[in-house]
């Protein structure tokens, strides 16, 4: 079938190596070269592995090939603002995707909910945790240590994280101590390395992290809900954009999230 031609080759190739995260330069100037029939997808860190593994099944079955940048959804919701050549964004959280919509960069009813996931508080592996963990008593654990989490600025793990140390009574007590990073990765790479005694991740992050153990999952009511959002990018939602967006939201492409520890929509 033929794909709806969005940019001239030249000039697509060139906007996605001046816009795309360093990480997603290398892998695009590796095997897979940027071509017109592909699907540029910007996906918030956290969903590295399952958005890989819906590219990976997607290629398997249609023969085209999906390109992810994976970064921070507020840094990639910003790059889209700035003219970056995304085609479908996938958001941690709904409000970087409203954000886009409402400044008119997405494609007509495209946005919708695809999965949600937990937050998680972690320690380094060994770490003596108190059990059951009590939150109030954070601090005292804690004592002069750090918590990493990401920045609330522009990390939707960053701000869920925020909420619930506010709904907790302990963000002003944890404040001076926290350590504020560009994404939920980097927080689980910090906690990973023993760097840091306390750090606030996804649950998700739990099955892809090495050398770290949950304290405990914090309260679904002591933050808004943890919902990923997906949208096509205006003008950049031809058939094959299309094929992937619907791969994704359906019921194979919503296992793919299930095995990887999300809660799909539909349960």
């Amino acid at each position: 079938m033929e794909t709806k031609v969005r940019r001239c080759g030249i000039c697509r190739n060139f906007l996605r190596y001046l816009m795309l995260p360093i990480a997603s330069i290398m892998l695009l100037i590796g095997p897979v070269s940027a071509s017109e029939d592909d699907v540029v997808v910007f996906a918030a860190a956290s969903t590295t592995n399952v958005v890989s593994a819906l590219a990976k099944e997607f290629e398997k079955r249609t023969g085209f090939t999906v390109i992810p940048s994976f970064a921070g959804s507020g840094t990639l919701a910003r790059q889209i603002s700035e003219g970056a050549p995304a085609d479908i964004m996938i958001s941690a959280n709904m409000e970087w995707l409203n954000y886009l919509d409402q400044a008119g960069f997405l494609g007509p009813e495209s946005l919708m909910k695809i999965a949600s996931n937990n937050l998680a508080l972690v320690v380094p592996e060994g770490t003596p945790i108190p059990d059951p963990f009590e939150f109030e008593k954070l601090p005292s654990i804690l004592g002069q240590g750090r918590l990493a989490i990401g920045n609330p600025a522009h990390v939707p793990a960053g701000n869920y994280a925020k909420a619930a140390l506010q709904s907790l009574n302990l963000w002003d007590q944890l404040e001076s101590q926290l350590v504020l990073l560009p994404n939920v990765r980097a927080v689980l790479a910090l906690v990973e390395r023993g760097e840091v005694p306390f750090a606030i991740i996804y649950e998700t992050d739990m099955r892809l992290a090495r050398n770290i153990s949950l304290a405990s999952i914090f309260p679904a009511d002591s933050h808004p809900p943890i919902f990923y959002g997906m949208a096509k990018i205006k003008d950049n939602d031809g058939h094959l954009t299309s094929l992937f967006y619907d791969f994704v939201r359906s019921q194979d492409g919503q296992e793919i999230f299930r095995q990887f520890g999300f809660i799909a929509e539909g349960g």
